[in-house]
């Protein structure tokens, strides 16, 4: 009986997600769009000088050749949709400095070793290039909202780990101005944000939240803050006899319930039942405390 609901739940909660294989052909699929968008948006900060944009092969990686590949030190930006699907972009410093350079109206030449601190007009046009590349992959995927830039950091560690295990689709865009010498933009994207990107079902932008919403708690800036949940599968009454004599290979009989908490810190925010997913143990939610709480207020 108790393998009942673990069944009943499997198949609903077992949507597999695309292959990595069929995501790289979908995101192909969108470069001619992204070439276009990264030309459009580029030339208003180009003062008007257009750019010819060209992406290369979308290709499989992992974190560990993905830290060989960019430089230790480089421009990396964090970028998210509306409704969390993240971009990694990748700029090295020479190409930040090129670029720097164009904007201010020169040919894109840098020939002078590279500084250990960036100028604050190479900031300056990184902060601006950040916006350029949100509203580009925005338009490239659909999207009505510019992708925002949720971070920058010099380091790629701080946005992929090199023990991350997650599967990674990168490109490269090549970005011509002039008859000076392309510089390029890694972008990167983990196969589930890939996924969502490309998922035609998901809105192309959510409600703005609005003051004491409490089913939109998704604004800046804490939308991106992440919170610990807990999932409460079983509780049991131990006696203190029983807990000072546990030792190490003592087997504790676990009864789940029927009816799970999910609880953030001390407050259940949901429940759920125990289902599986992917082979894993998993929880699909059946109430949740808000929308209780709204629907208590409506009677």
């Amino acid at each position: 009986m108790a393998a009942r609901p673990l069944a009943r739940h499997s198949e609903s909660l077992a949507a597999l997600p695309p292959e990595a294989g069929e995501l790289a052909k979908a995101v192909t699929a969108r470069l001619s769009a992204l070439e276009t968008a990264l030309a459009d948006e580029l030339a208003d900060l180009l003062g008007g000088m257009r750019a010819v944009v060209t992406c290369g092969k979308v290709d499989k990686a992992n974190a560990a050749k993905l830290h060989k590949v960019i430089d230790p030190v480089a421009a990396n930006f964090q970028l998210a949709s509306d409704d969390g699907a993240q971009v990694i972009a990748s700029i090295d410093y020479h190409a930040a400095l090129v670029l720097t350079d164009q904007v201010f109206g020169g040919a894109g030449e840098w020939s002078a070793a590279r500084p250990v601190r960036l100028p604050a007009s190479v900031n300056l046009t990184l902060q601006l290039m950040g916006d350029v590349l949100g509203k580009a992959l925005s338009a490239s995927f659909d999207r009505s909202a510019a992708m925002a830039v949720q971070g920058r950091s010099d380091v790629l560690g701080k946005f992929i780990p090199a023990r991350d295990v997650a599967g990674l689709l990168t490109v490269r865009a090549d970005i011509a101005v002039g008859n000076a010498k392309p510089w390029s933009v890694l972008l990167v994207l983990r196969e589930d944000d890939a996924a969502r990107l490309l998922d035609e079902r998901q809105p192309a932008s959510r409600p703005v939240a609005g003051a004491g919403d409490r089913r939109r708690p998704d604004a800046k800036p804490f939308a991106a803050i992440p919170l610990e949940l807990t999932a409460v599968l079983a509780r049991m009454d131990v006696p203190v006899s029983r807990i000072s004599d546990l030792r190490p290979g003592d087997t504790i009989p676990l009864v789940i319930g029927r009816s799970v908490a999910l609880k953030l810190a001390d407050t259940e925010i949901a429940r759920g039942e125990v289902g599986a997913c992917d082979g894993a143990l998993a929880l699909r939610l059946t109430t949740i405390a808000w929308n209780s709480l709204s629907k208590g207020h409506e009677q």
